[in-house]
C-alpha cells in the first residue's frame, strides 16, 4: 500500500480497513500480527465508510462507483501459506459520474449519502434501492457528515471544496443554513 486514502475501525472494534490503489486492506484487530488480507477491487478506492450497524463497508472510486464490501468474515482471511489476496461479495452502486470524494451511512444504517464533483448529494435507500438527490449545493463536495440531535430533525452536513459548509435537512432535502467560505488563519 504506497498510499492511504482512507482507515478506520468498524463500529465493533474488531476490524481495521484501509484503502489504497485498487485494494482494501482488511485485519482482525485481535489479530494484527497475522497481517493485512488485501482485497482487490477494479478502480482506484477513493473514500472509506463503515455501516453502523453490521459488519460490511463501503468505498467510493475514482470512476463514482460505490461499492459495499462484504468480507468482514473470519473465514475470508488469508492464511500464512498464501498471498492473501482475494475477491470480496461486494454490490456496486453508481450515479456518479466523477470520483465519489466522501461517503457516509446514517445512524441507522439505512442510507448511504455521498458528494463528489457533481455538487450533488445522493442519498441511497439501501433497502430499496431508491436514491434521492440533493442538486446545486454550490461547489463540489468534499466531505459529507450526518448530524443526530435528540429533539430535532437530523441533519446532513457538507464540507465543499469552496471551505463553505451547507445543512440540509434529512426530512425536506433542502438547505437549512450554510457559512460560506470557512477560513483559517493567524488568530
Amino acid at each position: 500500500m504506497r498510499v492511504t486514502m482512507g482507515m478506520g475501525f468498524s463500529p465493533s472494534g474488531e476490524w481495521l480497513v484501509a484503502i489504497g490503489g485498487t485494494k482494501a486492506y482488511v485485519c482482525p484487530t485481535k489479530a494484527v500480527h497475522s497481517g493485512w488480507t488485501k482485497f482487490v477491487a477494479n478502480e482506484l478506492l477513493t473514500c472509506l465508510t463503515f455501516h453502523p450497524t453490521e459488519d460490511y463497508f463501503a468505498t467510493g472510486d475514482h470512476k463514482g462507483q460505490i461499492r459495499l464490501w462484504y468480507c468482514l468474515d473470519p473465514t475470508l482471511m488469508r492464511s500464512a501459506s498464501d498471498g492473501g489476496e482475494r475477491r470480496a461479495k461486494t454490490t456496486t452502486l453508481h450515479w456518479h459520474a466523477h470520483a465519489v470524494s466522501s461517503i457516509t451511512f446514517s445512524p441507522n444504517g439505512a442510507y448511504l449519502l455521498s458528494g463528489g464533483e457533481e455538487a450533488v448529494l445522493v442519498i441511497w435507500q439501501l433497502h430499496s434501492g431508491k436514491r434521492e438527490f440533493v442538486p446545486r449545493v454550490g461547489a463540489p463536495i468534499s466531505s459529507v457528515a450526518v448530524a443526530s440531535y435528540p429533539s430535532a430533525e437530523e441533519e446532513y452536513l457538507l464540507v465543499l471544496s469552496d471551505a463553505s459548509l451547507v445543512f440540509i435537512g434529512s426530512t425536506t432535502l433542502k438547505i437549512s443554513r450554510s457559512f460560506a467560505r470557512i477560513k483559517h488563519g493567524a488568530f
